[in-house]
């Protein structure tokens, strides 16, 4: 349909009307906005309040799937949790990542324990099969994979790639924890991955490949395609430790 100007500077801002990037209007604000730890408690909490007398509802989710209550937990907002959990949010609904309450606060002890004395499924598994214990493990935090075992969790679950808690400790250099784990638990130092891949392959630091080998985990199997776990080190970039255990292996 062709347009008509009554005069050159209708035609001019048409057509800078036109050439607009719309991503850099800015987007209108949501209730989820209001959830960061620049904000105070009384201010979230009269904004939520403010939203649901408008019949919104307190499990509405976000662009990403994401409920008041997973934003909150995600952030650590120990208090905003325990007010939207009395406000009867679900802490069950799940994001598009498969992600529920729980597992976004896995390296938030105090919420873990929150969300467990309000009946949480300490099992449920992400899309990609991490449990909240797996990412607990991840993050290092001793204190929720103490508290999540206490409470059940199955420390035998492995994710979509058959990676252990052993390994995703192991993998973001958890010296400690690796030794609560081989020390405490006696969890299988060797057991594999969907690769033919023990935790001693995802070591990425000298200190914990060591203890791994002093603890007679086997660092000279090859996995399911023949490359040996000093071989996967060096190509993953890490040189120092590949060359240590490859050092170790001639020595044999």
């Amino acid at each position: 349909m062709p347009n008509s100007f009554d005069n050159i500077e209708d035609a001019s801002n048409y057509e800078t009307y036109e050439n607009i990037e719309y991503s850099n209007i800015p987007k209108k604000p949501t209730i989820f906005d209001c959830i960061t730890h620049d904000n105070k408690l009384p201010y979230i909490i009269a904004s939520i309040d403010r939203y649901l007398e408008n019949n919104n509802d307190i499990n509405s989710t976000n662009k990403n799937g994401n409920t008041l209550l997973m934003e909150a937990v995600s952030i650590g907002y120990y208090d905003l949790a325990d007010y939207l959990i009395d406000k009867n949010a679900d802490i069950t609904i799940t994001n598009h990542k498969g992600e529920n309450a729980l597992i976004l606060s896995a390296n938030y002890p105090y919420i873990l324990n929150l969300l467990i004395n309000n009946n949480a499924d300490v099992n449920i598994a992400d899309n990609n099969g991490k449990t909240a214990l797996h990412y607990a493990c991840e993050y290092g935090d001793l204190y929720s994979v103490k508290l999540l075992i206490k409470n059940g969790a199955d420390m035998s679950k492995r994710d979509i790639l058959g990676k252990t808690m052993l390994m995703y400790a192991v993998e973001n250099e958890h010296l400690n924890l690796i030794k609560y784990l081989v020390e405490e638990l006696k969890v299988d130092i060797n057991e594999k991955d969907d690769w033919g891949q023990n935790a001693v392959f995802y070591a990425t630091k000298i200190d914990i490949a060591r203890y791994l080998i002093y603890n007679n985990i086997n660092y000279t199997e090859p996995n399911s395609i023949g490359l040996r776990a000093y071989e996967v080190m060096k190509y993953n970039g890490y040189i120092n430790v590949s060359t240590y255990v490859q050092k170790l292996e001639k020595r044999r």
